[in-house]
């Protein structure tokens, strides 16, 4: 039944992707293009893990998971970017500032550095079977949670409330607080919950993006 979730899960990633195509067509925005780049990520992470039981265990499976944690080290910091990009379009004010734009993007830059060091220069991937899945994890990481991960989920819960507050809109702050959430209750085998949690933060994301960014 898992294998049938993922593949579910693809489908939708893919309908958000597309979804930020026709947002960017409309507007081109770099802040929107992150968006793409993350939910085009995701649409690889959740294909390769239905894919999994079809390959099976070995050289070619694992090299595609590789890309899996490849791709969330140097894209998932990317939501921050955009978050604050949401931010500045919407006249935040503390948002506004150019220092504060450096101070982001420096922060990104190092948050890239530390999943880099984690999921590609100490990438130990090791097979997992949970239910009818096979994947591969990351045994050589630092352990934990993933620190970029959740701090990128922390700050997009920042800027929604600033988001609310300014403008009335609630769902940057809902979708970002799900997957907090999800997130806390998808480690080890139910790894699923987390992938739920993307659904929503990916829906609340491409809808304020066509709300101030296209």
């Amino acid at each position: 039944m898992l294998t049938v979730l993922y593949f579910i899960l693809a489908g939708l990633f893919a309908f958000l992707t597309w979804q930020a195509v026709q947002a960017n067509r409309k507007v081109r925005s770099s802040y929107t293009l992150l968006l793409l780049l993350v939910l085009a990520g995701l649409v690889y992470d959740v294909f390769i893990i239905a894919l999994g039981r079809f390959v099976g265990e070995g050289n070619v499976l694992k090299t595609l998971n590789a890309g899996r944690f490849i791709i969330h080290a140097l894209v998932t910091p990317a939501m921050i970017i955009f978050g604050f990009g949401v931010l500045r379009k919407a006249g935040v004010g503390w948002a506004q500032s150019r220092t504060t734009h450096i101070v982001v993007c420096v922060f990104v830059t190092l948050l890239i550095a530390l999943g880099a060091y984690s999921d590609i220069f100490r990438l130990d991937l090791q097979a997992r079977v949970v239910a009818d899945t096979l994947r591969y994890v990351n045994e050589g990481g630092i352990k934990g949670p993933p620190i970029p991960a959740v701090l990128s989920i922390l700050f997009l819960i920042a800027a929604g409330i600033s988001l609310w507050r300014k403008t009335g809109w609630q769902w940057l702050t809902w979708g970002a607080v799900v997957m907090f959430i999800a997130a806390g209750m998808g480690m080890g085998d139910l790894f699923y919950i987390g992938s739920l949690g993307e659904v929503a933060l990916g829906f609340a994301n491409v809808y304020t993006a066509k709300k101030f960014l296209s």
